[in-house]
């Protein structure tokens, strides 16, 4: 997005502790690209508030504003239906996970794209490092956990962003997301020293 541009963060419950880590990482990258985030509209994670919310801020600001990014499940959906309600392709939105909504407002033009997280990444990890650690493998001293304060040692399953050329292939690009994960995953998670 060119020039000075003036964003809108939706986002989830302020208890997540996930939530402030979006807001400063959605801060940090728009100041970094010459953006301005105007507005933090959190605790919207409930389809009955986030369609009060969301449809009231836009209503009321969405020619003042050139893009929206959500960082939380029901925003995405709820400002996918907001804009097609609109029928504003003028903003610029970028939403997270694969819900049907956010995907057809992606192809429709209504949305920009999203992040989605990787639902078969995780299931398909955790039961490959179940596997091995059932055969006799130990975990790596030194492994590149994520760490979490709440629950510890994490592995990143990642994500990857969609929009309309790669809509259509999501599940595909998921797939192809882990099976690049798994290729690394025992050396860099495992010791299977027999």
């Amino acid at each position: 997005m060119p020039g000075r541009k003036r964003l809108v963060h939706f986002t989830g419950w302020m208890t997540d502790p996930n939530t402030q880590a979006r807001i400063d990482a959605v801060q940090r990258a728009a100041l970094e690209g010459g953006a301005e985030v105007v507005q933090v509209l959190a605790d919207i994670d409930e389809p009955v508030v986030a369609a009060e919310k969301i449809g009231a801020y836009l209503g009321a600001h969405a020619k003042d504003i050139d893009g929206i990014i959500t960082t939380a499940w029901v925003p995405a959906v709820e400002t996918s239906n907001q804009l097609r309600r609109l029928g504003d392709r003028r903003i610029k939105m970028v939403g997270i996970d694969h819900d049907e909504v956010v995907l057809k407002a992606i192809k429709d033009g209504f949305v920009t794209g999203s992040m989605l997280q990787n639902p078969y990444g995780q299931a398909y990890l955790g039961a490959f490092a179940l596997d091995r650690l059932r055969q006799g493998c130990k975990l790596k001293a030194g492994a590149p956990w994520k760490t979490n304060a709440r629950t510890g040692r994490l592995i990143d399953s990642g994500s990857v962003y969609v929009d309309a050329r790669r809509v259509e292939q999501y599940v595909d690009a998921m797939q192809d997301l882990t099976k690049t994960l798994e290729s690394h995953f025992e050396s860099n998670f495992l010791d299977c020293r027999p």
